[in-house]
This record gives structure tokens, C-alpha cells and sequence, in this order.
């Protein structure tokens, strides 16, 4: 091994100056040190390896043949390590961090599915996330980009639009087929309803504006955070209301299924939304537009899945 070879590590650095500068002083000034200890270290590397690797003319030096063959050997080894850290060092200021604000339940089952796609385009961007809800005012001041419904807060924001807020009810295949729509349930079946005690549409809310009658005798499950609801809906556990902005990623890949044939828009419509108050770099423009048409990309999926659907009914 070389390190058996060598009578430290240090020693090599030591001959690769006195060699590069054909001077032990201007050696020692390079690294530090006095010029008898550069002496004492090339004579003990000399030593060690059993052969000069300089010839000595008073304060004149010349290197050996062995000596020239090991510094350019150490000089290439040097230079290539060099290369290496400065690429590390060049990455590592190109890794730029991104801060991204979401509602917990977007960034779970929309933006977190489709990671690999992200990381596939924007290879050298971290990302931050910071759950919000449209309610935050001030936050997105903070952010690179967020999503959020309209505001009228947002006069001081740069606005993209994003998508319509549109709400459907959703369940998975499995428990759609044992208990069939929100509307009929099979014989002998009532449906669970799972939603979350913040959710700003509810169930009776969805009924109305359908027009659909309400449910006789339907069993609730309900959770603090809609995020939860996402979670025991996938699990099967019964049918919630969800926004085509949180569930569309999981619709498309079979996860979800609609519930019911209608579909409710508010009206209102998500933007994606930056700080006028501090430039926007490059990066975060490409980034706004991955976002927008992967959005873009998801609703021409769910029109055709939504009409594919309910044409067999």
C-alpha cells in the first residue's frame, strides 16, 4: 500500500513543492514551515525510499531521474484531486434551494408522486417545502412559489393561473364496486363519508349543489386535517370530497375513482404565486412553468377519464 511506502502523507506534499519550485526555500515559505524542516523531510522521504530524488549544487537543485518520475507522477495525481474537489465545489454552488408552498395534502398526493419527473428536469434544484393554506397572508412573501386559491390579498403577488377549483367525490375501485355510487349505493350497503372537520366543503354543502338528495343513513368518519381524509380514502374506507388540485395524480394512476357523475366548480380558480417585491430568478420561472403544465397535463387526462367513466353508466 502506499502509505507503507512513504514515511507520511505530508512528505509527498513536501517533494511535490520543492520539485514544482526547484527551491526548498521558496517550499518552505509555500507551506508554512522553516526551511530545515523542509530539509529534514525531504532527506527522511529520501531516505525511506533508498534513493536521492535531488541533486544538490549549493542552493541550487536539480531533480533525479527517480525524482522527476515521481513528481510528475504526484503532480498529475495533485492536479486531477484539485479537478475533483473544484467540480464538487461548482455543484454544490449550482444546487440551488427552492421553496415551494403547498396545502399538505397537494404536496403529499400531488407534487410528491411525481418526484421523479421533477428530479429527471431540475437535477440540480432542492427542494423546500412549506405547508400553507389560503388563508396565510404575508407567507408567500417568504417562498419561491406557492399555490393557492384566489385572494384578494394577492394584488401585492405575481398570479399564474393554475387550475379551477372543481370538487368531486372520490373512493377507491374496490370500494366503489362493493358499494357502488354516492348516489345509489347497492342494496343492502350505506356509504361512509369521511371528512375533516376544517374542510370548507362539506357533504351537505356537495348535495346541494348537486342537487342530489342526502344520503338517508350514511356513517361518518371525520378527521382533524384533510390530509387524513386523502389517507383513509385510499385505504378504502369510504367516499370524501376532493379538489381536482390534490387527487388528480391519483385519479389518472387508478388510485381513486369518482364517486358520483357530477362536479362542482366554485368558480374560483388556484394560481401559482410569487412576491413582487424581490426578483424572480430563472429557475424559478422554469419551475412555475413545470408546475402549470403538469397541471395542464393532468386536466386533459381527468376530462377523458371523467367522460370514459360515466359513459358506462
Amino acid at each position: 500500500m502506499l502509505r507503507r511506502r512513504l514515511p507520511s502523507t505530508n512528505a509527498l506534499f513536501t517533494f511535490e513543492a520543492v520539485a514544482r519550485l526547484r527551491s526548498f526555500s521558496d517550499a518552505a515559505n509555500e507551506l508554512n514551515v522553516t526551511q530545515p524542516a523542509v530539509s529534514r523531510s525531504i532527506k527522511n522521504l529520501e531516505s525511506h525510499l533508498g534513493y536521492n530524488l535531488f541533486e544538490r549544487h549549493g542552493r541550487w537543485i536539480e531533480l533525479t531521474l527517480s525524482g522527476g518520475k515521481l513528481f510528475r507522477a504526484t503532480s498529475m495525481a495533485f492536479n486531477t484531486v484539485t479537478d475533483v474537489l473544484r467540480d464538487i465545489d461548482q455543484q454544490a454552488e449550482r444546487r440551488d434551494t427552492f421553496k415551494i408552498a403547498m396545502t399538505a395534502t397537494a404536496i403529499n398526493y400531488w407534487f410528491i408522486p411525481r418526484m421523479f419527473s421533477f428530479n429527471e428536469t431540475f437535477p440540480t434544484i432542492s427542494l423546500d417545502f412549506q405547508f400553507s393554506n389560503d388563508e396565510m397572508d404575508g407567507f408567500f412573501h417568504n417562498i419561491d412559489l406557492g399555490i393557492r386559491l384566489s385572494n384578494p390579498l394577492d394584488t401585492d403577488m405575481h398570479r399564474w393561473p393554475f387550475a379551477d377549483e372543481q370538487i368531486i367525490a372520490v373512493c377507491t375501485p374496490e370500494y366503489f364496486s362493493e358499494h357502488g355510487c354516492l348516489d345509489k349505493p347497492i342494496k343492502g350497503f350505506t356509504h361512509s363519508l369521511i371528512q375533516s372537520g376544517d374542510q370548507r366543503f362539506t357533504f351537505d354543502e356537495f348535495f346541494h349543489a348537486t342537487g342530489q338528495m342526502r344520503l338517508k343513513t350514511p356513517k361518518f368518519i371525520r378527521f382533524s386535517d384533510y390530509s387524513s381524509v386523502m389517507q383513509a380514502t385510499l385505504q378504502g374506507q369510504g367516499i370524501s370530497l376532493a379538489w381536482v388540485t390534490d387527487a388528480s395524480k391519483q385519479i389518472i394512476e387508478g388510485n381513486l375513482v369518482t364517486a358520483c357523475t357530477q362536479v362542482v366548480k366554485t368558480g374560483r380558480r388556484y394560481h401559482v404565486v410569487a412576491s413582487n417585491l424581490n426578483p424572480m430568478r430563472p429557475m424559478v420561472e422554469d419551475v412555475r412553468d413545470w408546475l402549470i403544465s403538469e397541471m395542464r397535463n393532468d386536466h386533459k387526462k381527468m376530462t377523458l377519464i371523467l367522460k370514459d367513466r360515466w359513459s358506462l353508466y
